[in-house]
């Protein structure tokens, strides 16, 4: 028997949720509209927007460049909205080639049938395998990595929050520990620590004959948003060319902008095999990913890698506007000077709250930690913050990737925050933080 609103639901400014899964069950917060940084709810209230929503808007709500650009299309005598990739589109080839423009060197083939970043991890996944035509099957991944929620990408992370019993794909993974700056262990430093992780890739590298291909973010930020130093990540490069070796960078969170480029592989100064894309590539515009990888990676055939929506029109629209802002308005220039003034403002709270430890970033994305007093993690002080930051009108992130990780406070604001905006941001963050340390009693020795 279908069942009825109660009274009280009828009249409640809240949505139904009784036909919902239990996955998708959502707040009783409904997001009505935004613009910037700011969203606003079905009461009026403001939020500021630190979390970029999915950590997908990077150019924050309703961005003229991408709204003006949708909209003349739509506008267009005869537009059709969706084209079938049997057929040629303009706006495909532009955006393809716009991408490899921008790209590392080397990486000249890019496929636009995807939808989201766990069909772009699984296209990367099937190329690597592809390549060596199934003779190679064995992945290395990075424990607390969390690369997408299709059945192969989840068995590709190696985070524990998102994995259930019988839901994954293959067992063909090797987990291994990132050099975690952040968690360098007493009595050793972070060159001693480089030196030991790629020791230990090294040797997985030239004594496992069946590995095709490493996949990694370079900023796993669902595990607690971990900047990984640069000398590793070209030490890792120089292993798998050095055994033929796929490597295969997850940049579904760092691309677009957030870390000062449109390619965090150019931060990085490096040339990997597969990028993969997705969130940040349309500004957060109708579902579109991609993957841009060397020729030699082009093996799969038609039907083996695309999605019904993926290449859609509209998203490659908004994506060609998306790279013409960030490469022409000046933007990511200024991502330095903001980064500081956030690493200003966390760097002052640490040191006034002693349930801060360590604070990191890279370019506008953000972590972290809060510890007890003897360093280990707090996992509960961190979520009264979340909340009562969210009281204070500001969005904030929880890593939710594996246990390990749940004391950490992320934060990911559109490129487009202002300096005046993260200074009123943190204004609202300081006194969330404050109220939480009067509340538990927790404040700095005199």
């Amino acid at each position: 028997m279908k069942k009825m609103r109660s009274n009280a639901e009828q009249e409640a400014n809240t949505l139904p949720k009784w036909n919902f899964a239990r996955n998708m069950m959502p707040s009783d917060t409904e997001i009505v509209k935004g613009r910037g940084i700011y969203v606003y709810d079905n009461n009026g209230k403001e939020y500021m927007d630190l979390t970029s929503q999915t950590l997908n808007l990077n150019l924050g709500h309703r961005h003229p460049a991408i709204m003006k650009a949708v909209i003349d299309k739509l506008s267009e005598d005869g537009f059709t909205y969706y084209v079938s990739p049997r057929f040629g589109n303009r706006h495909v080839s532009e955006l393809a080639e716009r991408l490899v423009s921008l790209a590392p060197g080397g990486l000249n083939r890019v496929n636009l049938h995807l939808c989201n970043g766990s069909d772009a991890n699984e296209d990367a996944i099937k190329r690597a395998r592809k390549y060596y035509n199934g003779s190679r099957m064995a992945i290395v991944s990075f424990k607390g990595s969390f690369l997408g929620t299709s059945c192969e990408s989840i068995s590709a992370s190696g985070g524990n929050f998102y994995k259930e019993d019988c839901v994954g794909g293959s067992k063909d993974y090797i987990f291994i520990d990132p050099v975690m700056p952040n968690r360098i262990p007493k009595g050793s430093s972070i060159e001693e620590q480089i030196q030991c992780r790629l020791e230990e890739f090294e040797a997985i590298a030239k004594t496992r004959k069946d590995i095709c291909a490493i996949i990694m973010e370079l900023v796993p930020f669902n595990a607690g948003v971990i900047v990984l130093p640069k000398e590793y990540v070209r030490g890792i490069e120089r292993i798998c060319r050095e055994n033929d070796i796929a490597m295969l960078v997850d940049e579904v969170q760092t691309a677009f902008g957030w870390c000062g480029d449109v390619f965090a592989s150019n931060v990085y100064a490096i040339k990997p095999d597969v990028i993969t894309l997705g969130k940040g590539l349309t500004a957060g515009f109708p579902a579109l990913a991609a993957t841009v990888f060397k020729e030699k990676y082009d093996v799969l055939n038609g039907g083996t890698s695309e999605n019904t929506f993926g290449a859609q029109t509209l998203g490659c629209v908004a994506a060609l506007a998306n790279m013409n802002y960030l490469t022409s308005s000046g933007i990511m220039e200024e991502i330095p000077e903001k980064h500081g003034r956030f690493m200003s403002h966390l760097n002052r709270m640490k040191e006034a709250y002693p349930f801060i430890g360590d604070v990191r970033g890279i370019g506008l994305m953000f972590g972290i930690d809060f510890v007890f007093d003897d360093g280990s993690p707090d996992r509960d002080i961190n979520i009264d913050v979340y909340r009562a930051a969210f009281d204070r009108g500001l969005m904030v992130n929880v890593s939710t990737s594996q246990k390990g990780m749940h004391n950490v406070i992320s934060i990911k604001p559109p490129l487009t925050i202002t300096v005046n905006e993260i200074d009123e941001a943190m204004g609202r963050f300081d006194d969330a933080t404050r109220s939480v340390s009067d509340a538990r009693g927790r404040k700095k020795s005199p």
